[in-house]
């Protein structure tokens, strides 16, 4: 019996790109249809060392996925090789100390992600508050505060301010100008480009 109206060949499974479509909720649905981040996109800064960017992380994503899970150096030494083509000294050990770092803190993640179910009687706002200071200390302590800062802070940001805007939603009692003053408050305390990124619909 064959269905001439289909081939199942064609469509992948349906999360093939979880990582893209994790990350930026409001990017068109068919932005999968472009070319995943490459290591022709890391650059160097005039002065040599690693331009640290947006799509940094996206590099380096891209590379763990298309690889089988090793240790953070096998993994490091394998991009290392790939990005010699790509970058030459300061930058090429920049990323590559940055890829070691970055390997560790997804495994790390891993691992407690698997292990902590959130406790029983705990509000969801309150698990999502955790869960964002719980990743936030792993950042830290694998990659640093300055790739934390560039590979994270504005996602961080809006996270934060998601939380703190669905608070005083939630908050009983308010007249509705009340909570409009502290909405606007709360806007004014965050940069435009993160309360454009939380508001957008996702």
């Amino acid at each position: 019996h064959h269905d001439p109206g289909r081939c199942p060949r064609q469509t992948g499974p349906a999360g093939a790109l979880p990582s893209s479509e994790r990350r930026f909720p409001w990017e068109t649905a068919d932005s999968g249809t472009n070319t995943p981040a490459t290591l022709d996109q890391l650059r160097p800064l005039p002065n040599g060392r690693l331009n640290l960017s947006g799509s940094t992380r996206d590099v380096l994503d891209t590379f763990l996925s298309e690889h089988p899970r090793a240790a953070p150096e096998v993994i490091a030494s394998q991009f290392k090789e790939a990005a010699k083509a790509h970058l030459s000294e300061p930058a090429l050990s920049e990323a590559t100390d940055l890829m070691t770092r970055y390997a560790a803190y997804q495994d790390a993640l891993r691992a407690t992600q698997t292990q902590s179910a959130p406790p029983p009687n705990v509000a969801p706002e309150l698990t999502a508050i955790l869960k964002l200071q719980q990743a936030s200390a792993l950042r830290e302590q694998f990659l640093g505060s300055e790739f934390k800062e560039a590979l994270y802070g504005q996602e961080e940001q809006v996270q934060r301010y998601q939380l703190a805007r669905q608070q005083i939603l939630s908050v009983q009692g308010w007249s509705e100008q009340q909570r409009n003053e502290e909405l606007a408050a709360l806007e004014r305390e965050y940069p435009r480009a993160v309360v454009e990124a939380a508001t957008n619909p996702r």
